[in-house]
């Protein structure tokens, strides 16, 4: 097995043992949603079980694609893309580490809403992406079609959804500036993976120019 191989692996397991740990605590709260559960199963409820089961699938999908991903065509040097992409993809778990006030009903079902939605357009766009999904900014295959031909980036799209739930799930200045925070890093991330795909796809300009948005058709 040569050095190249090595470090493919070894950049695969640390993400897919993360998001399989991780749902084993989602799926601890499913189970205590369906089969504990002795509150109201009204509105709060299910809005709320919803979000749980799109993380379930969420984690379980991540984990999936990190283990069969092809191997990157191109990957783009420097040690800045690389800690960028790493503490985007890292810094909104932090969010559970805040101190939490319990919402109301009204900021719980919506943010529960925004969350799902969130997951829901990740999911999509993940299965999109399939066996070119990608953490670092790397290049494997032209993704064009489905949410990619609305806009360059759903996944981050979906991200940015998903935080604007937990932001309004459990306010605080700290969790804004989070947010804040990770937008502006999601900003730079996508320049790097466009400057990658740029370099590896010479019809990447074609696609950026028919599809001239990178996140919100007709905003950005």
């Amino acid at each position: 097995m040569n050095g190249a191989v090595l470090y493919d692996l070894a950049m695969r397991l640390p993400l897919a043992v993360l998001m399989l740990y991780n749902a084993l605590f989602v799926g601890r709260d499913i189970h205590a949603h369906l089969f504990l559960w002795r509150g109201p199963m009204g509105l709060t409820y299910g809005t709320t079980l919803a979000a749980l089961l799109a993380t379930e699938a969420y984690l379980l999908l991540v984990a999936t694609l990190t283990l069969v991903r092809l191997r990157p065509l191109r990957k783009l040097k420097g040690v800045v893309p690389r800690v960028t992409a790493l503490v985007a993809g890292l810094l909104p778990a932090s969010l559970a580490w805040l101190p939490r006030i319990p919402p109301t009903p009204g900021r719980q079902v919506l943010g529960a809403l925004l969350l799902t939605a969130g997951l829901a357009l990740s999911l999509v766009s993940l299965g999109w992406l399939g066996k070119s999904f990608s953490v670092m900014p790397e290049a494997r295959r032209l993704i064009t079609s489905g949410p990619y031909r609305l806009v360059r980036h759903p996944v981050y799209l979906a991200s940015l959804i998903q935080g604007a739930g937990v932001l309004l799930l459990y306010p605080s200045l700290v969790a804004a500036l989070i947010y804040t925070v990770e937008l502006i890093l999601q900003v730079a991330r996508m320049g790097y993976e466009e400057r990658v795909l740029r370099e590896t796809f010479p019809e990447y300009d074609d696609y950026a120019r028919q599809t001239s948005a990178r996140l919100v058709p007709g905003l950005y």
